[in-house]
């Protein structure tokens, strides 16, 4: 996903600042939403047109996910680059909404009309702009299960584009299983310094250590 995430950000310097698993069952929820960019919960400020600022989201089939499971819907921003910032939400009909609440538009059959849908086999990836308008469609299949990953990625400099603070969970269990595991890479992406960083140094280092016992330490150890 990362290799995926450089290229559509153009930097290989990048924050995965959001990951989730969803598991959804039907009858569990009402999955169906209307028309929504996600913005309002992954930035502090608006999407953004601009190469050097845009936001990836990605969802992630773990299993099958055809049109009776509930799969996203996406409209082409060829159709929506002129909506506004807000409203965020329309519904595909008059009903259901307040046209006078600032984020809740009237409706939009029209946007339903064009919309895609991302139904697709298991290892899909469904990859899109924040600014990309898109809804969860209900589960139809009886007995139906679906699970996916949902990830966020920026650029590291866009520190505007955030949804969890990395810091709050770096003390469950879950976390040290899964940095003891992992990559300099991988680790980069949630905001640890590159190796050769000026942070790492005999001190943090020795920290290191003492916090996460089972880390190889040898890549931010060297020194050119």
């Amino acid at each position: 996903m990362a290799d995926l995430a450089e290229e559509l950000l153009g930097s290989n310097d990048l924050r995965l600042y959001t990951a989730e698993a969803w598991a959804k069952y039907t009858g569990a929820a009402d999955y169906d939403q209307h028309l929504h960019r996600d913005y309002l919960n992954h930035t502090l400020l608006v999407p953004s047109s601009a190469p050097a600022f845009k936001q990836v989201e990605m969802f992630v089939f773990l299993d099958d996910v055809p049109e009776d499971l509930g799969p996203p819907h996406l409209v082409s921003r060829t159709h929506t680059r002129d909506i506004a910032a807000t409203p965020n939400w329309f519904p595909d009909g008059e009903s259901g909404q307040d046209p006078a609440a600032r984020f809740r538009g009237p409706g939009r059959p029209d946007l339903y009309e064009r919309e895609v849908s991302a139904a697709g086999p298991a290892g899909t990836v469904v990859a899109f702009e924040l600014g990309t308008f898109h809804r969860g469609t209900g589960m139809a299949r009886p007995g139906g299960a679906r699970f996916s990953m949902h990830l966020g990625y920026r650029r590291a400099d866009n520190e505007w584009g955030q949804r969890y603070g990395w810091a709050l969970r770096s003390h469950e269990p879950a976390w040290y299983r899964f940095v003891e595991r992992a990559s300099p890479r991988q680790l980069q992406l949630f905001g640890f310094p590159p190796p050769g960083h000026a942070f790492w140094t005999d001190e943090t280092l020795a920290g290191m250590a003492l916090r996460y016992p089972d880390l190889d330490l040898s890549p931010w150890r060297y020194r050119p």
